[in-house]
C-alpha cells in the first residue's frame, strides 16, 4: 500500500547545505523540510515554518502533487544605544517544497499551522467496488 514519496528539490536542498557550510550563511533553507506518513485513508504531512504567517503560506494540490510555498523574512535587531552593531542577521525569501502524493479528495484536503508546524491531512479518494452484472 505504501508509495514511494518524491521530492522536486532533493538537489536544491544539497545545494543549500553545501552553500550554508562553505559560507557560513546564517539564512533560513529554500526547501521546506517534511515528514509525512500515509494510512489507509490519507496522507498526513508536517512542514516546519517557524516564524511564518500562515498568510505567507501557499497550499496547491495538482494531479498528484502537493506544492508547498511560504516567503519568510525575519529580522534581528541587535543595535545598542552606541551603534557598535556586533551581529546584525536579516533574513528574507522563499522556501518551496513538492510532494508527489496521488489518489487524494481535493475537495477534503486540511491545513493547519500551530508552533511553526504546517500540518496537512490529504484524504484520500475512496473507491468502491462498483459491480457488474452479467446478462
Amino acid at each position: 500500500m505504501s508509495i514511494e514519496v518524491r521530492t522536486y528539490n532533493d538537489l536544491n536542498h544539497f545545494i543549500d547545505q553545501v552553500s550554508r557550510g562553505l559560507f557560513n550563511e546564517a539564512q533560513a533553507p529554500s526547501v521546506l523540510n517534511a515528514d509525512v506518513t500515509e494510512s489507509e485513508d490519507k496522507y498526513t504531512v508536517h512542514v516546519n515554518v517557524p516564524g511564518v504567517d500562515k498568510d505567507n503560506i501557499s497550499l496547491n494540490y495538482r494531479d498528484g502533487v502537493l506544492n508547498i510555498d511560504a516567503k519568510y523574512d525575519h529580522f534581528e535587531d541587535h543595535e545598542d544605544k552606541d551603534d557598535n552593531v556586533l551581529l546584525s542577521e536579516r533574513t528574507e525569501g522563499s522556501a518551496h517544497r513538492s510532494l508527489n502524493l496521488p489518489g487524494v479528495d481535493e475537495a477534503e484536503i486540511e491545513a493547519n499551522v500551530e508552533n511553526g508546524v504546517l500540518t496537512l491531512i490529504l484524504p484520500k479518494v475512496q473507491e468502491a467496488d462498483h459491480k457488474i452484472s452479467i446478462n
